[in-house]
């Protein structure tokens, strides 16, 4: 069942993340911020077709790749670094293993396309008038992620 959740909720940032985009390109001026200082004060600005050339293929290919079991199958499992993994491999228990690996890439992938539905929430903001960054879109999509990873890690513990 959290596999499927996993999935859902990747689909869904996924969804969310191109509907931003969408109102971003209708809603925002020609002109955006497109880089931020450390205070949250824009230092670099750019159009908002070249802000959605790049922040569209990163918000929807890294979470649609991080989606796709096969890819992951496919690679030699000396690449994939996952916590236990010799144990589960030498026990036959690749698609356990795997169903693990999913679920964390899947999570962690639509916690980044939130994260960067947030980017495109912050700048259209700046591009209105409102100051100030906030830093808790950072810290949710740390906090999806490091959940993500302890219950990976939790779930390949070898049993005692």
């Amino acid at each position: 069942m959290a596999d499927f959740a996993a999935l859902v909720f990747a689909v869904l940032s996924i969804l969310v993340f191109i509907g931003s985009a969408i109102w971003f390109w209708v809603q925002a001026p020609e002109t955006v911020a497109s880089h931020f200082d450390a205070s949250g004060q824009p230092d670099d600005w750019s159009s908002k077709a070249s802000t959605l050339g790049w922040l569209v293929p990163i918000g929807v290919g890294i979470p649609v790749l991080f989606s796709i079991r096969w890819i992951w199958e496919k690679l030699p499992a000396s690449i994939v670094n996952i916590p236990f993994k010799d144990y589960w491999l030498n026990n036959g228990e690749r698609a356990y293993l795997y169903d693990c690996l999913m679920q964390f890439m899947r999570f962690t992938g639509g916690a980044l396309a939130l994260l960067l539905t947030s980017v495109l929430v912050m700048v259209m903001r700046e591009g209105r008038g409102a100051t100030g960054m906030t830093f808790l879109p950072t810290g949710v999509f740390l906090i999806i992620t490091a959940a993500a990873l302890i219950n990976l890690v939790r779930r390949l513990r070898p049993p005692r």
